[in-house]
């Protein structure tokens, strides 16, 4: 009878410990690159795509500097710290077909405003949202079920990006947190800042309604450090913009300089004391696009291949490094469960439909 007792607890006890091992992530940071495609984030450079918008591409700078023989060496060249850093030792990524794994969106229009609510509230509304230009979501998110759960005040929950849509797809209460995109001014005390808010207005990217990379990253970066949000979308456009405008040079550009935002961001994770050692960060996208010269400018419902995404994984609870192999597929309906399982939340009870947390993520 002893024995069983003692059994019984020390059962307990191991299962008390085993949660509480999953208890380290306080905070979620989701950064997403948009339409960012599967082959240049796992094969680097291509030089057939290059040639294609560019005769003299190869007396480029940008090709002397990213180019290599190996898809490992041209991927490590075009995200050095995504690739030779993070991924070594912080975390793992999936979506590489050639390996075995995919990911996949779960919608079959294959564009922004249908992909980020999917990946935002957990579920796919085809019947619903078909254009970029819909009105506000009406399907909460999983920034405004966090935000109610966790009981944060309005900084404490935001989405920091470059597209202005953002202000309609992040949430189903506008106001209820903070959501600073497109072109909004960023209110800040500090001088730099200040300065850098009125001057986005003032340096116009070649597209409407999103503003340069640049700006959403010091404005996310300045609410990490004054705010400390628990959840935050830092979402980044250029990667999409420039490839519509048929600029491959520049969409090269845009994903090494993203990888620059990323390190910036990481390194201040590490180091402050409210984040170090207690966050999850997912690292996404919202569609692909096509891969061949005539179309990988292109996604959309005519674009098969821009179902096809990838995600990266960095948590202090989860123990994958590197990049996923024989894997199946997961999807972009997943995010917000998984977002909530590091935190130990189970987002069903928002709406049971959406998609579960990454099982593989939480395997012992």
């Amino acid at each position: 009878m002893q024995r069983s007792i003692v059994a019984i607890f020390l059962a307990i006890c191991a299962a008390a410990g085993s949660l509480y091992a999953q208890q380290r992530t306080r905070n979620v940071i989701l950064i997403t690159l948009d339409g960012a495609r599967t082959q240049e984030i796992f094969g680097g450079l291509d030089r057939e795509i290059f040639a294609s918008t560019n005769k003299n591409f190869q007396k480029t700078g940008t090709y002397m500097r990213l180019w290599a023989d190996t898809a490992k060496e041209r991927r490590e060249k075009l995200m050095p710290f995504f690739w030779k850093t993070l991924l070594v030792s912080e975390g793992s990524i999936a979506g590489d077909r050639s390996l075995g794994s995919s990911v996949q969106t779960t919608n079959q229009l294959f564009f922004s405003y249908p992909g980020y609510s999917e990946m935002l509230t957990g579920q796919a509304h085809d019947d619903v949202i078909k254009s970029n230009s819909h009105p506000q979501n009406p399907y909460p998110s999983v920034l405004d079920f966090l935000h109610k759960k966790l009981k944060l005040s309005k900084d404490q929950a935001a989405d920091i990006s470059s597209w202005d849509a953002f202000e309609r797809i992040s949430t189903s209460e506008p106001g209820s947190f903070v959501i600073n995109a497109g072109f909004m001014p960023y209110e800040s005390p500090d001088r730099e800042i200040a300065a850098l808010s009125r001057a986005q207005s003032e340096t116009l990217p070649a597209w409407n309604g999103a503003r340069f990379d640049y700006y959403t990253f010091r404005f996310a970066l300045a609410h990490l450090r004054k705010f400390h949000p628990r959840v935050i979308h830092i979402g980044f456009d250029e990667t999409d913009d420039w490839a519509h405008e048929k600029n491959y040079e520049r969409v090269l550009q845009a994903l090494n300089m993203t990888d620059g935002f990323l390190k910036e961001i990481w390194d201040f994770v590490q180091t402050d004391p409210a984040y170090k050692g207690r966050t999850s960060v997912i690292v996404t996208t919202d569609h692909g696009r096509g891969k061949t010269v005539n179309d990988w400018h292109d996604h959309g419902a005519d674009v098969a291949e821009a179902q096809n995404i990838w995600m990266a994984f960095f948590s202090p609870d989860v123990k994958l490094r590197g990049e996923w192999k024989d894997a199946g597929t997961i999807y972009l309906n997943q995010v917000p469960a998984t977002l909530c399982r590091f935190l130990n939340l189970d987002y069903s009870k928002q709406n049971p439909e959406v998609g579960k947390p990454i099982a593989r993520l939480f395997a012992d």
